[in-house]
């Protein structure tokens, strides 16, 4: 049994793994159950920590959900990292590559229990909504209006606005996918029909965009 003098001195670095299974317990319950209804108490029983534990890491929940959207911030931070501009690789296959990349992403679980369950609460933070939204769709609106201007100074596009066209580019990517996952609408045949949405998205950009004739059957 430990004695009050071998637990954490003054000064001594919170225990990061007792952390972390905070925040992981915290996030799956917001998730699972929404933010209003999901009690410390329960969150303390999911990390396997006492509520004394988790007050020495976050005064309040709201501090709790703070600081688990920010490590999703950082995730998606992280995840934008492979979106860079690769000149080694054909454009039009950059293009493709960034499609998959963001309608997997968006079309996975977490990403859509955040968006239905969690993004109502976040507008209650307007400080950290904003800061999400610049981080995170934000973010990959301008790696993508980059990676446009990119393929017009390459002269792979013709001239055109790159923010204008990210957007609609993403609009022929993502359609009305972001209604039918939300609703629980024919999910597994849009996530089978991705491949085959992000490469119709980028023919029909390279046909209106492309500083070249773009020879390919429409699927």
């Amino acid at each position: 049994m430990r004695t009050p003098s071998s637990g954490r001195s003054a000064g001594r670095p919170r225990d990061h793994e007792k952390g972390r299974a905070i925040l992981d317990a915290a996030w799956f319950l917001f998730l699972e159950r929404g933010v209003e209804a999901t009690s410390i108490e329960a969150i303390a029983a999911a990390a396997k920590v006492s509520k004394v534990t988790l007050y020495s890491h976050y005064p309040d929940r709201t501090a709790l959900f703070e600081a688990s959207v920010r490590r999703e911030m950082e995730r998606i931070e992280q995840a934008q990292g492979l979106h860079r501009h690769d000149t080694a690789t054909p454009f039009i296959d950059q293009l493709r590559a960034f499609g998959l990349g963001i309608m997997f992403f968006l079309t996975s679980r977490p990403a859509i229990d955040f968006y239905n369950v969690v993004a109502g609460e976040l507008r209650r933070h307007e400080d950290l909504a904003r800061a999400f939204y610049d981080l995170g769709p934000g973010r990959t609106r301008a790696n993508l209006a980059a990676l446009l201007n990119a393929g017009v100074r390459s002269k792979q596009l013709k001239k055109l606005d790159p923010h204008i066209a990210a957007e609609e580019l993403f609009g022929l990517w993502q359609g009305f996918t972001n209604f039918q996952f939300s609703l629980g609408i024919d999910i597994d045949a849009t996530r089978a029909d991705l491949s085959a949405r992000v490469e119709r998205g980028v023919r029909i950009f390279m046909l209106a965009y492309g500083a070249k004739p773009v020879h390919s059957r429409l699927r």
